[in-house]
């Protein structure tokens, strides 16, 4: 049967799927955080013509207005012929490209160049074959040796050659070549850095001769159709060799269409990128080569490959040059990934002289302690809360999403991505909320919401604000309007943050403690990651994020991963640096660490932790 996806998309659907289901087929964005089990509501579509009867889990998640409006969970939905669906697109708001913005390698060395050559025309006196012709001319040039040819070069040497009057420019990397192309093109070479993280890919093209940026597009990992952290993502893949599939394919087709949106965006054409870096977690690293991710998420935890790995573009179906080097960084552990080391990378103040922690806020957070004597990593079970899952009205950080809240007599004030109405709040305006409320009153140092009959401290109009809701309370941070509901925290929210900060305080602890160290040692905490940049050091002193420390101490980088890539993309001595962390980087496995477990149950107060 057929049914319309506004504004314009009519898609076919199987009798035997939800709307879940048929959406994720036909590659369509929808919120997925529990993988279609109906226990997260974040799949919300609107149906607005021949809505269903709201489901159970609809009536659970959403509210009366909400039901009213159409808004139904996408999957328990059960397409009907002319069914008209409104998905709740909402531009997402691009926060990457001023963080990178005059990002330059202090030395550009890609290891990538393209060098233009004049070869001498065959003649019988000369009979050289047009292969030898131009690796002659090519050592005459560079004064190197060029004797392994690939298949690829020897296929189309001769028309390429004949086509410009023997004019040719070869994209050589150390001693190989890639490419060949007629005519004078050497003013041409360019290189892509690749960041994949769990919610969003993020792509930078870099002109690999100037070290400038050309442009930074990001989109949403289309894996987040399958669940919204790793373990749900490893999960669906080890049902299935298809699912397994799926995965691959999810992410390759993101970092394509993000290819493509660059070669509209820019005159760079993707045959002309010869260069690509790529940082991601052990799972994203996994699932875009294709390998087996069952042993990631068991004890003992065993990755199938953590070395620095190369590929061609062809190998990994990446739309650019086909003979392109594609290069990953190496991997800690199961969950301390390439895009830690990149981060490592892409705040190398972390490995100046001192005790330096570097913590990489995101889907997952890893921690990094370098001190003098040693270098450490680990991963901390926080959640995906950071990222709005699990909350609620949570939400990643795009227009609509409260990110700034500030709290008075008076009431809330609340800023919004994009300026206009909120529809729900991302992490840092999660973490600034939670930390207003316990300043207000609103909330105790152990998180409980107060009761509005006795809380003599609160005024009438923050009193007004605190109302019950499924056997707990709430908090309204904004009202909401006919077809918008109010964007509230819940106790259950409250909850869910502290779990999150309790787990990342109590890893740091621990970490420093096996270091031999204390948290006053400390010489510098960098917090890192694009939801990082905008958090600020007293809210998450506040909560007890991070142990107190002097907040002159602490540092926000923006996204180093991504930096990491770019500088390994620019300077190929800073990729071969990788290798030599990847060998020193002791991986710390917290999962049933007694003193983690001590560490983590008093850390889940939102106060400030010694």
């Amino acid at each position: 049967m057929e049914i319309k996806i506004l504004p314009n998309r009519v898609i076919e659907t199987k009798d035997t799927e939800t709307l879940m289901e048929a959406l994720i087929r036909h590659q369509l964005p929808v919120d997925n955080i529990c993988n279609g089990k109906g226990t997260c509501g974040k799949c919300k579509v609107r149906v607005m013509k021949n809505a269903s009867v709201p489901s159970a889990q609809d009536l659970k998640h959403l509210n009366e207005v909400e039901i009213q409006a159409g808004f139904r969970l996408a999957c328990t939905v059960v397409p009907e012929e002319g069914m008209v669906i409104q998905l709740n697109f909402v531009e997402s708001q691009d926060r990457k490209e001023s963080a990178l913005l005059g990002m330059k390698a202090a030395v550009l060395d890609p290891r990538m160049e393209k060098i233009c050559v004049t070869i001498s025309k065959p003649s019988l006196e000369d009979e050289r074959g047009d292969w030898d012709r131009l690796a002659d001319a090519l050592s005459t040039s560079t004064g190197r040796s060029y004797n392994s040819p690939r298949l690829y070069v020897l296929s189309k040497v001769s028309d390429v050659l004949r086509a410009d009057k023997y004019v040719i420019t070869v994209t050589i990397f150390e001693n190989e070549i890639l490419e060949i192309e007629q005519g004078d093109t050497a003013k041409r070479l360019y290189g892509v850095a690749i960041d994949i993280g769990t919610t969003s890919v993020g792509l930078a093209l870099y002109d690999l001769i100037e070290g400038d940026l050309k442009k930074v597009v990001s989109i949403e990992n289309e894996q987040t159709a399958y669940g919204a952290d790793v373990i749900s993502r490893i999960s669906f893949a080890k049902e299935s060799k298809e699912n397994a599939l799926a995965m691959r394919n999810a992410v390759r087709r993101t970092i394509n269409h993000l290819l493509k949106e660059l070669e509209l965006k820019t005159d760079v054409r993707k045959n002309e990128i010869v260069k690509m870096s790529i940082v991601g977690n052990t799972t994203m690293h996994h699932l875009l080569i294709g390998l087996d991710v069952s042993h990631l998420a068991v004890s003992p935890f065993v990755s199938v490959c953590n070395r620095p790995l190369e590929f061609s573009a062809h190998e990994l179906g990446v739309e650019i040059n086909p003979q392109a080097k594609i290069f990953l960084l190496p991997n800690i552990g199961s969950f301390v990934g390439g895009d830690t080391v990149g981060a490592i990378v892409g705040a190398p103040e972390v490995l100046e002289p001192g005790n330096h922690l570097l913590i990489d806020l995101g889907t997952n957070c890893e921690l990094f302690l370098k001190t003098d004597n040693l270098m450490m990593a680990c991963s901390t079970a926080a959640g995906p809360a950071f990222e709005g899952a699990g909350i609620a009205y949570g939400m990643r950080a795009k227009q609509g999403a409260i990110e700034s809240v500030s709290i008075t007599d008076n009431g809330v004030n609340c800023e919004v991505i994009g300026g206009q109405e909120p529809i729900g709040i991302c992490g840092s305006g999660l973490i600034e909320a939670i930390d207003e409320m316990k300043r207000a009153g609103v909330i105790n140092k152990q998180g409980k919401i107060a009761v509005p009959e006795t809380a003599d401290n609160l005024s009438v109009e923050l009193r007004n604000r605190i109302r019950t809701a499924e056997k707990a309370r709430e908090f309204v941070l904004a009202y909401g309007t006919d077809q918008r509901s109010d964007v509230t925290i819940s106790q259950k929210d409250v909850g869910e943050l502290q779990l999150a900060k309790g787990a990342v305080c109590a890893g740091i602890k621990t970490l420093v403690e096996m270091a031999g160290i204390s948290v006053a040692e400390l010489d510098s905490v960098i917090l890192s990651g694009t939801f990082a940049t905008y958090l600020k050091a007293n809210n998450i002193l506040n909560i007890g994020l991070v142990p107190d420390i002097p907040p002159e101490k602490i540092k926000m980088v923006g996204n180093a991963a991504h930096v990491g890539a770019i500088r390994t993309l620019l300077n190929h001595q800073e990729m071969n640096m990788t290798e030599e962390l990847y060998r020193k980087i002791r991986h710390i496995e917290l999962g049933g660490s007694a003193t983690f477990s001590s560490y983590f149950m008093n850390s889940l107060y939102l106060e400030r932790l010694s």
